[in-house]
């Protein structure tokens, strides 16, 4: 057994000693005086239920609920396959821009009646794919309530940022407004060395770099809810503008520490960026037994980037670099779908989904020495996907302790690229899946998992792009780029125990084919000399995939009320992430690139009892992260984020948090070989260690 293994063991044995010492008490104290409803496979959480918390949101209140966690959807391929696991009112967001923790963060906790938990297959017609949802079930009332926020970050380089948050519902009758602004801030300021050293490790040249980088932005959205004769409508919109910058020195120096150069790197620059998307549905009922639902969906955005890099070297003429890129991508959805409930024991869903995609990538770059100017061709790609989805569900009641899950979604799809680069496929895929649930007692679900699922294509990975931050690395354009296809076998037990306090473990089995991953990428000349090489995202074969997730919460009040006070809780959660691929460089089995084996999250948290203060502190920590270029390898080890809060939550205007976050250093290693990884030397090492200042943070939260 290695150290490490034998760490793991260590911990996760003394985990479930806590754990057997916890549930035995919860024979003693786990009373009737849970503030939750709870039946076959549901549980219902009132609003007493997390008075202990003082939430300000409906975010704050979901994150209370023991034993869930948030999903959004996993970057699958189409808006069906990409559902999460929350409702609103017992409907879908239908909107792919603002995510479902904006959109909860958005529903004032004084409006929310209840939040129901359900644990079993086909919980919901609009979350299939799901054996796990809450449903957030908002107060019918016709006041103007609504969420208000506004946070300072600071740091002592880099000053005061402010931003605020504000949104409002109006109920009048059956119909609802909404309407949100927010704006956002943030800076952070960075500094370390980075050692260039021969392939023997002796140092050739030092650079000392200082920077600051950040982002802006602001939005404006709203929704619609109402009723028409007997149907539901939803419309709902939202634009936005976005804006980041990063601005870095660096000072050279030789082996004996006297200067030999500078440097400037200026990346992104005046030009803001806009995204925007319109959406909606409407619900109606074609007869007692059969509802339909269709779904539009538009969006669009103009993504920027420029950036130069500027190097002067003692005795030697300035080199500059730059870049610049223009993308637009474009999606539509439309979509249908049908529940049908016929059947006794049977819940049916059947109907179709099409789409369509759009990227139109500008890349072009240029250097200059001494005045001379090399303009590079030109790197224009336009990608275009449209997509014919029908599909068909079932959800059988075997039981009420058994629900099975049982599908399949028919795939036809054709990309095209026009432009420098030139291509045309067809796709045909086949997505089946099978969900099991096992409700073995109102504490205890255990939930089976086959399907098979192809994930979702970067549309940018198409066209080259150039991170000038690398030493000018070059990502490729990858006109033969497809989308790996992956089967999964998986289960997961969760169990609730202490009130509060829950444990989950899922483990899945994945096969992968056309497996995502770097690889070579040849330019030629007409006569098929090669030109260039460089690394882009491609498919490099078959591969496998082991995961582990353990997910533990553990209320403290079975132990420390007996020394006089509660409200504290612990919470673990930790990912395992093990592969195996063929290596197209070097023909070994590696890991995948950029996958860590493991990350973990402690966290603290202290609700003390009709105080008005929390206070918690949380910590990140991940295994260092492996990439595999055809002529480099790269590793990088970050080091331990942590976040310490303190929180009062009567304020007259609202709940006041202080917030400190260490920002994690980091250090990355680059191995360049001559050649390949495969056939030559290493020549040349690069150490680099970034140390980034904290930050600070005010918030102020209410809710009207």
């Amino acid at each position: 057994m290695t150290v490490f293994q034998r760490k793991v063991a260590t911990v996760l044995a003394g985990t479930f000693c806590m754990l057997g010492s916890a549930l035995a008490q919860a024979q003693d104290t786990n009373g009737t005086n849970i503030s939750a409803t709870v039946s076959e496979g549901k549980r219902q959480f009132r609003a007493d239920y997390f008075e202990a918390y003082a939430p300000v949101t409906a975010l704050d209140m979901i994150r209370r609920i023991p034993g869930f966690t948030i999903a959004d959807g996993e970057g699958r391929r189409g808006f069906g396959e990409n559902a999460g696991n929350v409702l609103i009112d017992g409907d879908r967001p239908s909107s792919k821009s603002d995510d479902i923790f904006t959109i909860l963060s958005r529903i004032p906790a004084s409006e929310v009646d209840y939040i129901e938990l359900t644990e079993q297959a086909g919980a919901d017609a609009e979350t299939q794919g799901q054996g796990q949802i809450v449903n957030v079930v908002r107060k019918v009332s016709s006041k103007l309530t609504g969420t208000y926020e506004g946070n300072l970050v600071f740091g002592h380089r880099y000053g005061f940022r402010p931003s605020v948050n504000g949104s409002a519902t109006l109920r009048r009758g059956e119909t609802t407004y909404e309407f949100n602004i927010t704006s956002y801030s943030e800076r952070v300021f960075g500094f370390g060395p980075e050692d260039f050293k021969s392939g023997t490790g002796n140092l050739i040249e030092r650079r000392f770099y200082r920077g600051t980088g950040g982002y802006d932005g602001a939005g404006i959205g709203g929704a619609i809810k109402t009723r028409i004769g007997g149907a539901k409508v939803n419309l709902n919109g939202r634009v936005r503008l976005d804006d980041s910058f990063d601005h870095r020195n660096g000072v050279y120096s030789d082996t004996s520490g006297l200067f030999s150069g500078e440097e400037l790197l200026l990346r992104n620059g005046p030009k803001s960026d806009i995204n925007y998307e319109f959406g909606g549905d409407i619900e109606f009922k074609i007869s007692p037994k059969l509802t339909t639902k269709a779904i539009g969906l538009y969006r669009a955005a103009t993504e920027s980037n420029d950036s130069s890099i500027e190097a002067a070297r003692v005795g030697q003429p300035v080199n500059r670099f730059e870049t610049r890129s223009r993308n637009k991508p474009i999606e539509i959805v439309g979509r249908i779908q049908n529940d049908w409930s016929a059947l006794s024991g049977h819940a049916i869903q059947f109907g179709g989904e099409i789409a369509y995609n759009q990227l139109d990538a500008r890349f072009s770059a240029a250097s200059s020495v001494a005045g001379a100017v090399t303009v590079f061709p030109a790197s224009n790609v336009l990608v275009e996907e449209t997509r014919i989805e029908p599909f068909l569900t079932d959800v059988w009641t075997v039981t009420p302790k058994w629900k099975i899950e049982a599908g399949a979604i028919f795939e036809f799809s054709k990309l095209t690229l026009s432009g420098d680069s030139s291509a045309s496929r067809r796709f045909q895929f086949l997505k089946p899946k099978v969900i099991a649930t096992w409700t073995v007692d109102p504490s205890t679900t255990v939930e089976f998992r086959a399907d098979r699922q192809v994930a979702q294509l970067d549309f940018g990975e198409f066209a080259t792009s150039v991170d000038v931050a690398l030493g000018n690395q070059v990502d490729a354009g990858n006109a033969d780029l497809v989308p790996e296809k992956v089967i999964t076998l998986a289960a997961q037990i969760r169990h609730k125990f202490l009130e509060r306090g829950s444990v989950q473990f899922r483990g899945e089995y994945q096969t992968v084919s056309d497996t995502q991953d770097l690889v070579p990428v040849t330019l030629r000349d007409a006569a098929g000399n090669i030109t260039a090489q460089f690394d882009g995202a491609g498919n490099i074969g078959n591969s496998k995939r082991w995961n582990g997730e353990l997910e533990i919460t553990l209320p403290l009040d079975w132990l420390t009320k007996n020394i006089g006070f509660g409200g504290m809780e612990v919470k673990y959660t930790g990912h395992y992430h093990d592969s195996r691929v063929t290596d197209p460089v070097t023909g070994l089995k590696r890991r995948m690139s950029n996958r860590p084996l493991w990350h973990q999250e402690w966290s603290l948290r202290h609700d003390i009892a009709k105080s008005g203060f929390v206070y918690g502190v949380t910590a990140y920590v991940q295994a260092q992260n492996n990439a595999y270029f055809f002529n480099e390898y790269r590793r990088q080890k970050e080091g331990v984020r942590t976040n310490v809060f303190v929180e009062y939550s009567k304020f007259k205007f609202g709940t006041l948090r202080v917030q400190y976050t260490s920002i994690p250093d980091f250090g990355r290693d680059r191995f360049i070989y001559t050649g390949t990884r495969a056939t030559g030397p290493i020549t040349q090492i690069v150490n680099r260690r970034r140390y980034l200042d904290p930050l600070f943070q005010v918030t102020l939260s209410g809710k009207f």
